[in-house]
């Protein structure tokens, strides 16, 4: 064993019967650093993963719409089939994509007293309704592929608040469509609440075929919907998707030209606002290894202060200078270990509590959420202790130094 490393493990952290005030100001600072940076990730990849979920849940990750110019013959114009054309480019351009054909219908609710206008959505019978059921408060969602639930709809607890509707009630819906207004009497089915408002005050659904024939276009839709795609990889297949439709009006396979967008660029908003996110955790994670760093350095003079007397007798004994500083670096190392372990504990505690049980709450109207949400990364969390680790060895090295400089003659006179 180096005799470094055999010192370091002898030394005691105490002064007399009570640990010193300096081990404990040092093992509480990195402990509670620890939990700080720990909180910190695992909260804002929890808020950018819900975030994410509720704007590709209203909206989808690429959608394909009907590329519309200012010359407007018919009403097919502004409406896209899916073909089977359209459905081998898709095969072609996006592995394992989930494609739905959408129709959205603008209408007006309207009651005896007030109104509301929503955008109700119809989806063919490929959609996945998890995330609409997730949402349900009031109700359900109807088989809309059921001729029986061809005039029931689902509405948001926004929208039924200002109506005053409940599940069962039956309301009067406006339609404009070819310069004519259409009306239709809706049963509501369900009542949902994402806590999103943006999407809550607007969004509506309703039968694909019912929308379909308000709208007077045959098996058509408003959009082309994909998910189940990889976030990241949004923007590559999106341009792909592009160009294989592109290449697929010169080649005569489709005789009209359509456009991709993706929903980085639709909700440019709310991703860029998640991206600032990321900042604050940056200058989180700065702050408390500047909080930490400063800690450790005064923890370690200290530390030396109280073993002078040691010092002069290593180096009476023959020690060098480079194995007193390797003994101080070992002493501090012990007290972040302790600090790490003590912090994980905690913070892991706190994070799988509030995971599970979600009892610090948010105001949704500001937040988009209930609750803080958590999103736990391992890999990240592994990372971040290893670096707690090697910076701090860093950070000990210069006042490691102030050890070595020490006479052993002037020790004997220190008091």
């Amino acid at each position: 064993m180096k005799f470094s490393l055999f010192i370091a493990r002898r030394a005691k952290l105490n002064t007399q019967r009570n640990r010193s005030t300096s081990t404990i100001i040092a093992i509480v600072g990195i402990a509670l650093a620890v939990i700080v940076m720990e909180l910190a990730i695992t909260i804002v990849l929890g808020f950018k993963q819900e975030i994410k979920n509720k704007v590709i849940g209203f909206d989808s990750q690429i959608t394909i719409s009907p590329y519309i110019t200012g010359d407007i013959t018919s009403t097919n114009d502004i409406y896209i089939p899916f073909n089977d054309s359209i459905t081998s480019i898709l095969k072609n351009s996006i592995p394992n994509v989930n494609a739905t054909l959408t129709l959205k219908q603008p209408g007006i609710l309207k009651t005896d007293t007030t109104f509301a206008g929503v955008l109700f959505k119809g989806y063919d019978q490929q959609h996945n309704y998890s995330f609409e059921k997730s949402n349900i408060i009031a109700g359900n969602i109807p088989d809309f592929n059921n001729d029986v639930n061809k005039n029931k709809i689902v509405i948001s607890n926004i929208t039924a608040t200002n109506l005053h509707l409940n599940v069962g009630d039956k309301i009067n819906t406006y339609f404009f469509a070819d310069d004519n207004i259409r009306v239709r009497k809706f049963e509501v089915a369900g009542i949902y609440d994402s806590k999103f408002s943006d999407y809550d005050r607007l969004i509506a659904y309703a039968p694909l075929h019912t929308l379909q024939k308000i709208a007077r276009t045959d098996s058509c839709g408003s959009c082309i919907e994909l998910r189940n795609i990889n976030y990241d990889s949004i923007y590559i297949y999106s341009e792909r998707l592009q160009q294989k439709l592109v290449d697929a009006v010169h080649s005569g396979v489709i005789n009209r030209y359509y456009s991709v967008n993706n929903i980085r660029n639709s909700a440019a908003l709310y991703f860029n606002w998640l991206d600032l996110l990321d900042t604050n955790v940056i200058v989180i994670l700065i702050l408390m290894a500047c909080v930490s760093a400063i800690t450790l350095i005064s923890c370690l003079f200290i530390i030396i202060l109280e073993r002078i007397k040691m010092i002069g007798l290593l180096k009476a004994l023959g020690a060098t200078n480079s194995q007193i500083r390797h003994i101080f670096i070992y002493i501090a190392e012990r007290l972040v270990l302790k600090g790490i372990l003590i912090g994980n504990v905690i913070a892991l505690s706190l994070i799988l509590i509030q995971a599970n049980y979600h009892i610090i709450p948010l105001d949704p109207n500001a937040y988009y959420l209930s609750y803080v949400p958590i999103e736990i990364n391992w890999w990240q969390l592994l990372v971040l202790n290893i670096c707690v680790v090697l910076v701090s060895i860093l950070i000990l090295i210069i006042p490691s130094h102030l050890a070595s400089k020490i006479n052993p003659v002037q020790t004997m006179r220190y008091e």
